[in-house]
């Protein structure tokens, strides 16, 4: 930015969202930073476990064994999507939240067959087959689910696991493998927090904006999956904590505790499914319509890890991972400059040391 200059929504947002400056701290913080955000996009795990590490500079190894130590963990609180969130939130979030999911899911269950039969025979069947403190992977949850007359293809056994999570019975526990694991909540998280309506609503709020504002209310919303009017509670009952700015020619939601953004929002190798652009339904602060297209080429909701650079994405990243390295491919919008290609390559070191093995980086050149 130039000096004197305002900083940029994006720029604020960095700061707020804990990337830039990163809130730091290593292990020792995923699970408070986890928590400060209520949850972090992940239906890719090694998308997930990145918005951890870029936030706390915590190793991927150290963020799996936070999973296993039970300080965060993964489930569906909302938009039947997965998150990280830490472990003592997985139960009040998906109680606020999960109901709304389960709701917009009955015409799906209705066309997969999906009876309230059905249902409770499976939710039965699980229970029985995890109380005692096993965990099974989804292989292993079709199989049983098979063996008892629920036939599990077709995403009839995926809707019906996503389901229970949705209501506060399972969440994933840590990996067989490769595989994550079921496991029963109430055993892999005996006791947590329990606010009632009102207090969960007002943390809701006070969370999401803290760590995302400037944001207009309508974007709580679509976080949340829920309505309009729900957001504008929740907003409401979070009381002073919120203020509201007028950005440009519209009402942004700002936390009293707000971060004030880095001088130099620096450059980052964001996950594809990083809060920075799905925390947000407008996302134009970051990136214009065309650039956003070229962030989700198939158009089918799929994010590919982006270039950031003071608040605004300027292109995008692949990589390929092999036991003694990783390949990283940058793609930006317009031709790298020297002193861009330098700081892409702090970026990747970056990630390198997340991932712990050695980092080879190449840029492909500007997109068409």
């Amino acid at each position: 930015m130039n000096a004197g200059s305002p900083p940029s929504v994006g720029a604020r947002r960095l700061a707020a969202l804990g990337i830039s400056p990163a809130r730091g701290g290593g292990a020792a913080a995923i699970e408070d930073v986890v928590s400060t955000h209520l949850a972090l996009q992940a239906q890719d795990l090694g998308s997930g476990l990145w918005s951890v590490g870029v936030r706390t500079g915590a190793s991927m190894e150290e963020a799996h064994r936070a999973i296993e130590d039970r300080l965060i963990t993964r489930s569906w609180p909302m938009r039947g999507t997965l998150h990280l969130m830490a472990t003592r939130d997985v139960r009040w979030m998906c109680r606020l939240l999960g109901g709304r999911s389960i709701g917009r899911t009955a015409a799906r269950f209705a066309q997969l067959e999906l009876s309230d039969d059905v249902v409770d025979r499976a939710r039965d069947l699980l229970v029985a087959t995890l109380v005692g403190g096993r965990g099974v992977t989804r292989a292993e949850a079709f199989v049983v689910l098979a063996a008892h007359g629920i036939a599990p293809e077709g995403q009839r056994g995926i809707h019906l696991l996503g389901r229970f999570c949705q209501e506060g019975l399972l969440c994933q526990g840590p990996l067989v493998g490769r595989h994550p694991t079921f496991v029963l909540l109430d055993e892999w998280v005996p006791t947590s927090w329990d606010p009632g309506r009102d207090e969960a609503m007002a943390t809701l709020a006070a969370r999401y904006v803290a760590t995302h504002g400037p944001v207009p209310v309508s974007d709580l919303a679509g976080w949340t999956g829920h309505i309009l009017a729900f957001a504008r509670e929740a907003v409401a009952l979070a009381g002073d904590s919120i203020v509201e700015e007028v950005v440009g020619d519209a009402t942004h939601l700002v936390h009293v505790d707000a971060p004030a953004p880095a001088a130099r929002a620096g450059t980052h190798l964001l996950p594809g499914f990083d809060e920075f652009l799905l925390g947000y339904k407008d996302r134009s602060a970051m990136l214009t319509r065309e650039e956003e297209l070229r962030v989700v080429p198939g158009r089918n909701g799929v994010f590919l890890p982006t270039v950031v650079v003071g608040g605004r994405v300027v292109g995008t990243w692949t990589r390929s991972t092999s036991a003694s390295r990783v390949a990283i491919t940058v793609t930006t919008w317009a031709t790298a400059t020297p002193s861009l290609r330098r700081a892409v390559e702090r970026a990747g070191a970056a990630y390198g040391r997340f991932v712990g093995v050695p980092i080879q980086l190449a840029f492909a050149g500007p997109t068409p």
